[in-house]
């Protein structure tokens, strides 16, 4: 049984060079940069614009829940269509018209015609482009970067991803909201739009041969390979289980945070705001140091315990005082949040065959984002018939749980 190549794991970033990534990678960045920024806006928006529409906690949870729906119903062909196309081109396409898509929902809020559905809609709307240009970088950074850079890269893009979504994304969108409800979805829809630019920069792949002879495999067909390879991978495959339950946990944490912060602490949205800038602040840090503390201690130990430490969290933060003390501990756990994303990438990305790469990822995140669905839903149904505390309490639970599984699993990595 192949599990396709296998490289070291524990080699330090930057080892084999000390010079640029190159102009590909640094107009793969420029571009995440530019649409991260709108994007960190929108995720502290759209909860606050939910709570405006409604007060139900199942309701507010539904909307986390359309957002991840779109990885159960999509996710399987959009790995196949990564795949099967150049992925600079699909980026591009992908980020004009989801600009379009939210400079729509500003004009819905502007006008005062929105409604909870319209907010569902739009949450699962962005995400079918987020199936379709997440899993395009994972896809692009080895091919613009040496093996050695992985975790460089990679911690480099999950950085940017970390400091523009949360950390300046979550103050800036709730003072905006505050300000005017439909400006941070304007500014949204700028940054898609003024991401093409960079992006047009990266470099172009080389055309695939179209598959139209009698007996070329189909999308599904493609979709199905990847699928079977990762279900087959002695590794990965028992991995996702693990994350499978990590997200589950999860889901307790943000898909409620806002629920959390302005009902049963009293605070306002921009305390909301500043509280995502502090976890990410945390998670900033993590991803910083990703690659020497798994270069020190091994993927093993840092995947696991980076779970272990975030569920202990979430279970003090369902019993913390004030918001003084949930800020304190939403920083300790922004920490192992990022610290695991660039181990994790590097790992899968080391681990998976290029050609099968845009599929393995999606198909990874099928299970990981799908389970968020019933993660949310479920936090809803416990918070609405007990409450938020009870909620955060047995999502770290689950997380602990998660962290003895993965340690579990990992242990194939040292065989």
């Amino acid at each position: 049984m192949s599990t396709g190549p296998r490289r070291p794991l524990r080699d330090l970033p930057g080892m084999g060079t000390t010079s640029s990534l190159g102009p590909g990678f640094r107009a793969l960045y420029a571009g995440a940069l530019v649409s991260n920024i709108g994007d960190g806006i929108r995720l502290a928006a759209l909860p606050l614009l939910a709570t405006s529409l409604t007060t139900s906690p199942f309701l507010i949870a539904t909307v986390t829940a359309a957002q991840y729906l779109a990885w159960l119903t999509f996710g399987p062909f959009g790995g196949a269509v990564v795949d099967r196309s150049e992925r600079r081109r699909i980026i591009l396409t992908t980020q004009a018209w989801r600009g379009l898509l939210m400079a729509g929902l500003a004009i819905l809020v502007w006008s005062g015609h929105t409604q909870i559905w319209h907010v569902c809609v739009v949450a699962f709307a962005i995400t079918l482009g987020e199936i379709l240009v997440d899993p395009s970088t994972v896809a692009l950074v080895p091919t613009l970067v040496e093996d050695v850079d992985l975790d460089r890269a990679n911690g480099r893009i999950a950085s940017v991803e970390i400091v523009t979504n949360d950390f300046a994304g979550g103050p800036v969108g709730s003072v905006l909201y505050a300000f005017a409800p439909w400006l941070p979805f304007v500014i949204d829809a700028c940054s898609y739009l003024g991401s093409l630019l960079p992006f047009g920069g990266l470099p172009r792949q080389p055309r695939r041969a179209p598959r139209r002879e009698e007996g070329a495999p189909t999308l599904r067909a493609d979709a199905s390979e990847g699928f079977r390879w990762l279900r087959r991978h002695r590794v990965l495959a028992p991995f996702t289980l693990s994350q499978v339950i990590y997200y589950f946990g999860s889901a307790a944490g943000f898909s409620l945070l806002v629920v959390f912060v302005i009902d049963e602490l009293d605070a306002s949205p921009i305390a909301f705001g500043i509280l995502l800038a502090v976890g990410a602040g945390g998670a900033f840090v993590g991803s910083l140091c990703g690659s020497q503390v798994s270069s020190v201690v091994g993927t093993r130990a840092t995947l696991s315990g980076c779970v272990a430490l975030q569920g202990a969290t979430l279970v003090a933060v369902a019993v913390a005082p004030s918001l003084l003390v949930v800020a304190v501990l939403w920083f300790v756990n922004g920490v192992p949040a990022g610290l695991q994303i660039p181990v994790a990438r590097s790992m899968q990305q080391r681990l998976t065959p290029n050609r099968l790469l845009g599929r393995v990822n999606v198909t990874t995140r099928i299970f990981t984002r799908g389970i968020i669905v019933f993660g949310a839903l479920g936090a809803g149904v416990l918070a609405t018939a007990t409450s938020t505390r009870w909620s955060f309490a047995v999502g770290g639970l689950v997380q602990l749980a998660a962290a003895i599984v993965m340690w579990t699993v990992l242990a194939r990595l040292e065989e």
